[in-house]
């Protein structure tokens, strides 16, 4: 699935990557080589101070990406198709730490560059790159632990 949106793929209702959640930030995650890269376009609503974007956005988009790391990396390691209907897992955010660099500027598109660095059965260490025209603005670590969706 490289260069495909894993989101529609796999539709759901969260606020930061639900493609069915239309007041949500909808924002999409492919694959790169070893990586999950989101381009994501601030709207003007989403300001800090003037033309900067607000650091919680920032934390918002680094943590819904980041859990979509550690499912992607999951699922293709252990060869499930998202594609395949409802998984038996997913992945909730343990800790989210957020390293802000540089103010990231409202009218530019945000780039996250995310990668799994360490994994247990349940735990997953992700680590994640916001840039802006190749800069760093931010950079996280995000421990992510698996779930199981069964009702």
């Amino acid at each position: 699935m490289e260069g495909r949106a894993l989101q529609d793929v796999m539709k759901g209702h969260c606020y930061g990557c639900g493609a069915l959640n239309e007041v949500g930030l909808q924002i999409k995650s492919h694959w790169d080589g070893g990586e999950l890269v989101c381009l994501f376009q601030p709207k003007p609503f989403h300001i800090g101070h003037p033309g900067i974007v607000y650091g919680g956005l920032i934390a918002s988009v680094i943590d819904c990406h980041s859990i979509w790391t550690a499912l992607a990396t999951a699922t293709r390691d252990e060869g499930i198709d998202l594609a395949a209907g409802p998984l038996p897992f997913g992945f909730v955010t343990a800790k989210l730490e957020v390293n802000y660099l540089r103010p990231a500027d409202i009218g530019q598109v945000l780039e996250l560059r995310a990668r799994v660095v360490d994994r247990g059965v349940r735990r997953f260490n992700v680590e994640c790159q916001v840039l802006q025209q190749g800069q760093a603005c931010a950079s996280a670590a995000v421990v992510a632990v698996r779930v199981s969706n069964a009702a």
